[in-house]
């Protein structure tokens, strides 16, 4: 994702500084000009704008709590903007931990993957201080297709877990669906071309469908994210008290499927635990 969004920032003419675990992976982006910092601490050193989009709570733990973290090197007056998918609760520390410091904060985490990410078609939330945000809008329209405001910190991370409590349902519905169609005989490319048409249809079905019936799962999110995620959904929605119960069974077939060695896959291949399960493989035949 941050190889995209990098990418959008340099071509549309930003001065760019870049730091990442994986010191290779800063390498394209020094060849066009990006400064590569040593440490996130060093990274933030004369920047107007800190962006930053991590794996899970952990890597934001290390990255700006750590020792040579974000906040050893942020000074009053810079803005910091997360666009990690993680809890709301970090999103909150982490403001909290700015504002001691005179420096704003936005959560502002993203829909997509990594081709809306290098098309700059990402749909990003942002919530924060409402001035700040419209400082920075620009800087996110290079990213993203939409920008929507959600209000005050924790807001857009909270949105961001609902969301992704959707399309874990869809996925879900969508393999066991696929499998129940294959049981059944029927044509899958038929019912593929139901699922493009009928009030139920939707993009991501559309899209994840095909590439099912292809057999192709390579990765635009991986498996083992969603599965990061649906824990995130859980502790969520237990901290407020709201049912999840569909998402226990996304969660349980997310994790057959990373045991059965599918973690690195496309989040779709979750439907190889349900074809196990079945003693089926979901195919199309040839045209």
């Amino acid at each position: 994702m941050g190889n995209g969004m990098a990418s959008n920032l340099l071509k549309a003419g930003y001065k760019l500084t870049v730091w990442n675990r994986s010191v290779e992976k800063c390498e394209p982006f020094a060849r066009k000009g990006a400064r590569v910092a040593d440490t996130p601490a060093d990274a933030v050193r004369d920047v107007d704008l800190i962006m930053y989009s991590l794996g899970n709570d952990q890597a934001v733990e290390e990255v700006v709590f750590g020792s040579k973290g974000i906040l050893s090197g942020i000074k009053e007056g810079q803005i910091a903007m997360e666009m990690s998918t993680v809890l709301p609760a970090t999103s909150l520390r982490e403001q909290e931990a700015y504002a001691k410091r005179g420096v704003d904060f936005l959560d502002a985490p993203v829909f997509g993957s990594k081709q809306e990410s290098a098309d700059a078609k990402l749909w990003i939330m942002a919530a924060g201080n409402k001035a700040i945000f419209e400082k920075v809008k620009p800087v996110l329209a290079k990213l993203g297709q939409t920008v929507n405001y959600f209000g005050k910190n924790g807001n857009a991370t909270s949105m961001k877990l609902v969301g992704n409590l959707i399309v874990a349902l869809e996925l879900e519905a969508l393999a066991e669906g696929l499998v129940l169609a294959q049981k059944a005989g029927l044509d899958l490319n038929t019912v593929m071309e139901v699922v493009k048409v009928a009030d139920f249809r939707s993009p991501l079905l559309v899209s994840n469908g095909q590439n099912i019936l292809k057999r192709d799962f390579s990765t635009s999110f991986a498996l083992k994210l969603m599965l990061k995620d649906a824990g995130l959904i859980e502790k969520f929605g237990e901290s407020l008290q709201s049912p999840i119960p569909a998402l226990r069974v996304v969660e349980k077939n997310l994790a057959s499927a990373v045991d059965l060695g599918f973690a690195t896959e496309n989040a779709s291949a979750l439907i190889k635990a349900l074809e196990k399960e079945a003693g089926v493989e979901v195919k199309a035949p040839r045209k």
